[in-house]
Protein backbone atom coordinates (compact mmCIF):
# COMPACT_ATOMS: atom_id res chain seq x y z
CA UNK A 1 0.00 0.00 0.00
CA UNK A 2 2.56 2.78 -1.29
CA UNK A 3 0.94 6.04 -1.13
CA UNK A 4 0.96 7.81 -4.62
CA UNK A 5 3.70 10.03 -4.90
CA UNK A 6 0.96 12.99 -6.87
CA UNK A 7 -1.08 13.03 -3.69
CA UNK A 8 2.38 13.14 -1.36
CA UNK A 9 3.06 16.41 -3.33
CA UNK A 10 -0.17 18.04 -2.90
CA UNK A 11 -1.01 19.48 0.96
CA UNK A 12 -4.71 20.00 1.21
CA UNK A 13 -3.19 22.16 5.07
CA UNK A 14 -0.18 24.38 2.87
CA UNK A 15 -3.17 25.31 -0.13
CA UNK A 16 -5.52 26.09 2.42
CA UNK A 17 -2.75 28.03 4.47
CA UNK A 18 -4.42 26.12 7.94
CA UNK A 19 -1.92 23.95 10.46
CA UNK A 20 -2.62 20.73 11.00
CA UNK A 21 -4.31 21.43 14.26
CA UNK A 22 -6.82 23.79 12.27
CA UNK A 23 -10.17 23.40 13.83
CA UNK A 24 -13.15 22.33 11.28
CA UNK A 25 -14.52 26.04 11.12
CA UNK A 26 -11.06 27.84 11.04
CA UNK A 27 -10.65 25.30 7.81
CA UNK A 28 -14.25 26.60 6.49
CA UNK A 29 -13.27 29.81 7.05
CA UNK A 30 -9.76 29.59 5.25
CA UNK A 31 -11.94 27.98 2.18
CA UNK A 32 -14.83 30.32 1.87
CA UNK A 33 -11.67 33.54 1.61
CA UNK A 34 -10.13 31.27 -0.53
CA UNK A 35 -12.66 30.52 -3.11
CA UNK A 36 -14.28 33.93 -3.10
CA UNK A 37 -10.45 35.57 -3.91
CA UNK A 38 -9.91 33.00 -6.85
CA UNK A 39 -13.52 32.12 -8.00
CA UNK A 40 -13.29 31.68 -12.12
CA UNK A 41 -16.28 34.23 -12.16
CA UNK A 42 -14.73 36.91 -10.21
CA UNK A 43 -11.46 36.49 -12.53
CA UNK A 44 -12.28 35.37 -15.81
CA UNK A 45 -9.58 36.52 -17.69
CA UNK A 46 -6.97 35.07 -15.46
CA UNK A 47 -6.30 31.08 -15.82
CA UNK A 48 -4.17 30.36 -13.07
CA UNK A 49 -6.90 31.43 -10.43
CA UNK A 50 -9.55 28.51 -12.04
CA UNK A 51 -6.01 26.11 -11.12
CA UNK A 52 -5.95 27.98 -8.17
CA UNK A 53 -9.50 27.83 -7.25
CA UNK A 54 -9.81 24.20 -8.45
CA UNK A 55 -6.68 23.54 -5.71
CA UNK A 56 -8.87 25.03 -2.99
CA UNK A 57 -11.50 23.07 -3.71
CA UNK A 58 -9.76 20.07 -4.08
CA UNK A 59 -8.03 20.71 -0.47
CA UNK A 60 -11.58 21.16 0.99
CA UNK A 61 -13.04 18.37 0.08
CA UNK A 62 -10.11 16.65 1.86
CA UNK A 63 -10.33 18.41 4.82
CA UNK A 64 -13.92 19.52 5.09
CA UNK A 65 -15.22 16.04 5.62
CA UNK A 66 -14.14 14.31 9.11
CA UNK A 67 -12.91 11.01 7.91
CA UNK A 68 -11.33 11.89 4.34
CA UNK A 69 -9.63 14.41 6.70
CA UNK A 70 -8.24 11.27 9.33
CA UNK A 71 -7.79 9.08 6.26
CA UNK A 72 -5.48 11.69 4.52
CA UNK A 73 -3.54 12.36 8.16
CA UNK A 74 -3.53 8.52 8.69
CA UNK A 75 -2.04 8.08 5.16
CA UNK A 76 0.75 11.43 5.67
CA UNK A 77 1.87 9.32 9.04
CA UNK A 78 2.17 6.17 7.10
CA UNK A 79 4.23 7.56 4.38
CA UNK A 80 6.26 10.10 6.44
CA UNK A 81 6.21 8.45 10.29
CA UNK A 82 3.94 8.76 13.14
CA UNK A 83 4.77 12.10 14.11
CA UNK A 84 4.12 13.69 10.56
CA UNK A 85 1.28 14.43 10.52
CA UNK A 86 -2.14 15.04 13.15
CA UNK A 87 -4.25 12.08 14.01
CA UNK A 88 -5.79 13.43 17.50
CA UNK A 89 -4.94 16.59 19.65
CA UNK A 90 -3.66 15.26 23.14
CA UNK A 91 -5.25 16.27 26.25
CA UNK A 92 -4.45 19.83 26.12
CA UNK A 93 -5.32 20.59 22.79
CA UNK A 94 -1.60 20.39 22.08
CA UNK A 95 -0.91 18.61 18.44
CA UNK A 96 2.64 19.50 18.31
CA UNK A 97 3.98 17.61 21.66
CA UNK A 98 7.55 17.60 20.94
CA UNK A 99 10.43 20.25 19.55
CA UNK A 100 10.10 23.62 18.17
CA UNK A 101 6.36 24.07 17.74
CA UNK A 102 5.10 22.56 20.65
CA UNK A 103 3.63 25.00 22.68
CA UNK A 104 3.47 24.78 26.18
CA UNK A 105 0.68 23.56 28.41
CA UNK A 106 0.71 25.93 31.39
CA UNK A 107 0.03 29.51 31.03
CA UNK A 108 3.22 31.78 31.66
CA UNK A 109 2.89 33.47 34.85
CA UNK A 110 3.70 37.03 35.81
CA UNK A 111 6.55 38.06 38.04
CA UNK A 112 4.66 38.33 41.35
CA UNK A 113 6.22 41.47 41.88
CA UNK A 114 8.79 44.13 40.40
CA UNK A 115 12.10 44.83 41.40
CA UNK A 116 11.07 47.98 42.36
CA UNK A 117 8.31 46.87 44.42
CA UNK A 118 11.00 45.00 46.10
CA UNK A 119 12.65 47.99 47.05
CA UNK A 120 10.07 49.94 47.98
CA UNK A 121 8.88 47.28 50.51
CA UNK A 122 12.25 45.39 51.65
CA UNK A 123 12.79 45.54 55.24
CA UNK A 124 8.86 44.75 55.81
CA UNK A 125 9.16 41.82 53.44
CA UNK A 126 12.13 40.45 54.97
CA UNK A 127 10.63 40.83 58.16
CA UNK A 128 7.20 39.42 57.55
CA UNK A 129 9.47 36.64 56.16
CA UNK A 130 11.52 36.50 59.04
CA UNK A 131 8.11 35.53 61.18
CA UNK A 132 6.73 33.69 58.59
CA UNK A 133 9.74 31.11 58.99
CA UNK A 134 9.56 31.24 63.09
CA UNK A 135 5.98 30.19 62.76
CA UNK A 136 6.84 27.50 60.92
CA UNK A 137 9.58 26.13 62.72
CA UNK A 138 7.52 26.56 65.96
CA UNK A 139 4.73 24.94 64.22
CA UNK A 140 6.87 21.94 63.57
CA UNK A 141 8.01 21.60 67.38
CA UNK A 142 4.45 21.70 68.44
CA UNK A 143 3.73 18.82 66.01
CA UNK A 144 6.95 16.87 67.49
CA UNK A 145 5.76 17.42 71.16
CA UNK A 146 2.26 16.02 70.52
CA UNK A 147 3.67 12.81 68.69
CA UNK A 148 5.99 12.36 71.23
CA UNK A 149 2.73 12.39 73.81
CA UNK A 150 0.60 10.83 71.78
CA UNK A 151 3.24 7.82 71.58
CA UNK A 152 3.67 7.86 75.03
CA UNK A 153 0.45 7.91 76.02
CA UNK A 154 -0.20 4.86 73.54
CA UNK A 155 2.33 2.42 74.46
CA UNK A 156 2.17 -0.11 77.28
CA UNK A 157 3.00 0.39 81.24
CA UNK A 158 6.70 -0.79 82.12
CA UNK A 159 6.21 -4.38 83.39
CA UNK A 160 7.89 -4.96 87.17
CA UNK A 161 9.85 -7.76 88.43
CA UNK A 162 7.95 -9.29 91.88
CA UNK A 163 10.80 -10.17 94.71
CA UNK A 164 10.74 -13.67 94.25
CA UNK A 165 8.29 -14.01 91.71
CA UNK A 166 8.38 -16.56 88.91
CA UNK A 167 8.59 -13.77 85.82
CA UNK A 168 7.47 -9.81 85.58
CA UNK A 169 3.94 -8.75 86.77
CA UNK A 170 2.40 -5.55 85.74
CA UNK A 171 3.25 -2.43 88.41
CA UNK A 172 1.06 -2.41 90.94
CA UNK A 173 -0.36 -5.52 90.25
CA UNK A 174 -0.86 -7.42 93.21
CA UNK A 175 1.51 -9.96 94.49
CA UNK A 176 1.33 -13.40 95.43
CA UNK A 177 3.04 -14.13 98.77
CA UNK A 178 3.52 -17.79 100.36
CA UNK A 179 3.08 -17.30 103.81
CA UNK A 180 -0.18 -18.42 105.53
Amino acid sequence: MTADPAQLAFDPYAVLGVAPSATAPEIHHAYRVLARRFHPDTNAQDSRAAVRFSQVSRAYEVLGDVDRRRAYDLRQAAAKGPRAARVAPGPTGNTAVRGVAAAHPHHHREPRFEQEDAEEDGPARDEFRFLLLLAKIVAVFVVLILIGALVLAIRPGPWCVAPGGPGPNPCGAPIATNSP
